[in-house]
């Protein structure tokens, strides 16, 4: 019992004399400070310096950075963020060694400090992105998840710079910031703009798995937008390993060409119109704008809905209101307001009825307003009902005789079908085949591509449908290349504008509809209520209802998250602008757009 007694003493004090082996200390380690710089180049690549301090306690090998660089599109696609490390240095431009590798989604960079002991040290990182900067149709964006939001522990300090080149500078320069753990909308930064710099930093440090966002947005023109076959060429570099490596033989696209054509031939091209496209002025009788996108492009788009909405305004259903206030950082953001009751929207069609009970769901009283924000995570599900009704519509006025987006389905079945089939056959034969990879490839690729482009062209219009469309190309004609002297002559009512407006933003000629009456229309509508300190102009009422289609357009289309976010970021291609297109802040959220990731310590 003595003796039991006397060996725990002496461990007890072996334990209380701090003779533990190093290994067995307690070790821990935060980010003391994470600055990312971010510029932009004219071609579209983006050159990013990440300066971290990592603050050890005990001792450590060193950190690792994990960036993604794969993210998949709606279609289920790949897009690879192409990204080219140029050094790892510690603060004094050292050079550090590191290794690369690659799990999952993300590119990972193994960094050894030297010293890395009861310290703080600093680890730059500097590459150059070929392919981050996003092209909508009004503006070009950088949306960069600057720090990341898988870093597991706090950060004590986070900013962002953004350099643009000089010709960015100006009002028409909007930015964003995103804080917080993934997905918030949160924006406790303070963002400062310097000529054509951005610059941000978070209002406090961020805490375990928190990030700092950044956006910035920019006129159209001033960094180069990748051609056709760049577009192409990227698609390939980040599908190729998706797309089958070996087929059979090249023959099999030449077959399958053979047939596309004549079923194309003989049941997929709309018939023939009767003469040349002849100069209209009123659309199509019977017609809405929405009936008049879809019909002209055989696809119920978003942009045609939004036109619906702008069509239901300027007829009395509803008003739309230009907001700004300190909680979108005085950016737009727009409000809709219902006028008109239930019982009045019978005279409507099914689709125009579809919309409004779903932007404004029961009960739908007179004086009920929204948000377009209030549309996210809950519009979604209304639009196919809306699409199908506009397809509908325009088969009982026999412009289609069945819905064009089904008239390809069974071509894109065969798509998959074939590619099966090749791949099956060139593996089952390739013991003996003498075709080559490269010739397999370029057969499966050219055998899919021929049947997704034939899906594309299989939907034909009736001898109706070809007649009305060429009445409407007739009207676009005219909404496009309409000359202010012209109207002046030919139109005594100058509210002929507010009617045909929503019909040039179906057909995408707006802009040129609203300068023909710049000098015509003087007074602001009733239905738009926007900010017209200025005096009312046509140009800055389409270039208010343009931002609002951006930010619509978002939250038409933003659908709740359904499955717990991977390794990668999980950008979606078609998700929309971090921007909501004028600059206001809704569009976007902290660990959204391209970047992003965490790290470690070792």
């Amino acid at each position: 019992m003595q003796r039991r007694l006397f060996l725990l003493i002496a461990v007890c004090a072996y334990l209380g004399s701090g003779a533990v082996p190093v290994q067995a200390q307690t070790r821990s380690w935060a980010l003391e400070s994470f600055r990312a710089t971010l510029e932009v180049q004219g071609d579209g690549s983006v050159r990013v310096e990440e300066a971290i301090q990592p603050r050890f306690s005990g001792s450590f090998n060193g950190i690792f950075r994990t960036i993604p660089v794969d993210y998949q599109t709606t279609e289920g696609f790949n897009y690879k963020l192409f990204l080219e490390l140029e050094s790892i240095t510690d603060g004094n431009g050292n050079s550090l060694r590191y290794e690369t590798s690659h799990e999952g989604h993300d590119v990972k960079y193994k960094i050894y400090i030297p010293g890395a002991q009861d310290t703080t040290k600093t680890v730059v990182l500097r590459y150059t992105v070929e392919n981050a900067i996003r092209y909508f149709d009004d503006h070009d964006e950088l949306y960069w998840n600057a720090t990341g939001t898988e870093w597991p522990v706090p950060i004590s300090r986070a900013s962002a710079l953004i350099k643009l080149p000089e010709a960015a500078a100006g009002p028409n320069l909007h930015v964003a910031a995103y804080t917080g753990p993934y997905g918030s909308h949160a924006s406790e930064a303070d963002v400062e703009i310097t000529g054509s710099q951005v610059s941000f930093q978070t209002q406090h440090g961020l805490r375990y798995r928190e990030g700092l966002t950044v956006v910035a947005g920019w006129p159209k023109g001033i960094v180069a937008e990748p051609g056709r076959i760049t577009v192409a060429w990227r698609f390939l570099r980040s599908n190729w390993q998706r797309f089958l490596r070996r087929y059979w033989v090249l023959e099999v696209p030449v077959g399958i060409f053979l047939a596309l054509f004549a079923l194309w031939y003989f049941r997929g091209r709309d018939p023939k119109a009767a003469g040349p496209v002849m100069v209209r002025y009123s659309p199509p009788e019977g017609l809405t704008p929405g009936e008049v996108g879809t019909l002209v492009d055989n696809s119920p788009d978003v942009r045609d809905i939004t036109a619906t909405l702008v069509d239901l305004a300027v007829r009395g259903f509803l008003r739309i209101a230009e907001m700004r206030g300190p909680e979108s950082l005085g950016q737009p953001y727009y409000t809709l307001r219902l006028v008109k009751p239930v019982e009045e929207w019978q005279q409507l069609k099914a689709h125009e009825e579809a919309l409004l009970e779903g932007v404004f769901p029961d009960p739908a009283e007179p004086g009920k307003t929204i948000t377009l924000a209030d549309l996210q995570s809950r519009f979604y599900s209304d639009l196919p009902g809306i699409r199908q009704a506009l397809i509908k519509e325009l088969i009982e006025q026999e412009c289609y005789s069945r819905d064009p987006s089904k008239a390809g389905n069974t071509l894109k079945v065969w798509a998959l079908l074939v590619g099966f089939i090749e791949f099956f056959a060139f593996n089952v034969d390739v013991a003996t085949s003498e075709t080559t990879a490269i010739e397999a490839l370029l057969s499966f690729a050219l055998s899919i591509a021929l049947l997704l482009v034939f899906a594309k062209l299989m939907p034909a219009r009736t001898k109706v449908g070809a007649k009305v469309r060429q009445e409407i190309l007739g009207f676009e004609e005219f909404l496009n290349r309409a000359e202010k002297d012209y109207l002046l002559r030919v139109v005594s009512h100058p509210e002929l504008f507010d009617r045909f407006l929503p019909y040039a933003m179906a057909l995408g000629v707006d802009r040129n509809w609203a300068r023909a009456f710049e000098k015509i229309c003087h007074q602001p509508p009733e239905w738009y209520k926007g900010d017209y300190r200025e005096g009312f102009r046509p140009t800055s009422l389409v270039h208010g209802l343009a931002t609002m289609n951006a930010q619509a357009s978002y939250a038409m289309t933003s659908a709740p998250r359904s499955t717990a976010r991977s390794e990668s970021s999980g950008f979606n291609t078609s998700s929309g602008s971090g921007l909501s297109s004028g600059g206001g802040s809704s569009g976007g959220s902290s660990g959204g757009g391209f970047g992003g990731g965490g790290g470690g310590a070792f």
